[in-house]
């Protein structure tokens, strides 16, 4: 991070925000959180806006002086016809109306376009807390086998192939038949209906565990603001659908928690992992 000032951090639900603003402090950069309204922040918040007060946001990014902006935690999409907008917000409706109907990655680059319009620079979680990406090991006791590895890549070709479309950034597959996609629902939405499954296509327990949950960016997404990530309720929601381990595409995906990540999935005998092309290329052949 090059800019002046405190990072102003936008926050929305989830842990990311205050893994952020931990992260930057660490690295002697002082923070100014906005925490929004309704959305459950995690985070210790220095003010906080509903989602039509645009320019109630601005206004305090400005006053507390932050040049650089990183937007974090999950979001719901607002019904307009709920959202009590100021003028800010009014005059940007036009803007992003259209892109609440369609796909999560164009409205992403709306949002960025207008902070950016407004004199801030966004950053991503990756310039902020580089440590939270996914690299390219295993992290766990358990490690994915042959079987694993053709379900990694099955996965990963689907998440590629719906990338055109902005659908969702995860994938279960088992046994090579593709259990679950992830959309508009979110992942833990995604692997509770696993439960619902058959037992003879998806994994039952420790006994029989079988399939992987697949997390990885779509690609040319916007990386600002969307980055897939996976905490120790990932794990812990994972185990329970039956799953042999998580896969998350190096440089692509974060983890929160990493320790407890780490904990949560030794004490189930899950792996997680983090692959790349290479790595589908030498367990998997050269077509996958």
């Amino acid at each position: 991070m090059t800019g002046g000032g405190p990072l102003g951090i936008v926050a929305g639900g989830g842990a990311l925000p205050a893994r952020l603003a931990a992260a930057a402090r660490a690295a002697g950069r002082s923070v100014f959180v906005v925490a929004l309204a309704g959305e459950g922040a995690e985070v210790d918040a220095d003010a906080t806006v509903g989602l039509g007060q645009v320019g109630r946001l601005f206004s305090l990014l400005r006053t507390a002086g932050c040049h650089e902006v990183a937007i974090a935690g999950y979001v719901s999409r607002p019904d307009l016809g709920d959202l009590k907008l100021d003028w800010t917000g009014i005059r940007l409706l036009p803007r992003l109306a259209p892109k609440l109907r369609g796909g999560d990655d164009a409205l992403m680059r709306a949002i960025v376009g207008a902070f950016e319009d407004e004199g801030f620079r966004v950053v991503g979680p990756e310039e902020v807390a580089a440590p939270l990406l996914a690299t390219e090991c295993c992290l766990t006791v358990s490690s994915p086998d042959g079987a694993d590895w053709a379900d990694i890549a099955r996965a990963d070709a689907i998440v590629g192939a719906l990338a055109p479309f902005d659908v969702g950034q995860g994938a279960v597959v088992a046994r090579g038949i593709a259990l679950a996609i992830e959309a508009v629902e979110g992942t833990d939405a995604m692997l509770a209906r696993l439960a619902d499954l058959p037992a003879h296509v998806r994994g039952t327990g420790k006994a029989a565990r079988a399939g992987v949950l697949l997390k990885a960016a779509k690609h040319a997404q916007e990386r600002r603001l969307d980055l897939p990530a996976i905490g120790p309720e990932t794990v812990r929601r994972a185990a329970a659908a039956g799953l042999a381990g998580i896969a998350l595409r190096a440089g692509d995906a974060l983890i929160l928690d990493r320790h407890d990540v780490i904990a949560a999935a030794d004490a189930e005998g899950l792996f997680v992992v983090g692959y790349t092309a290479h790595d589908l290329s030498r367990h998997c052949g050269a077509g996958a």
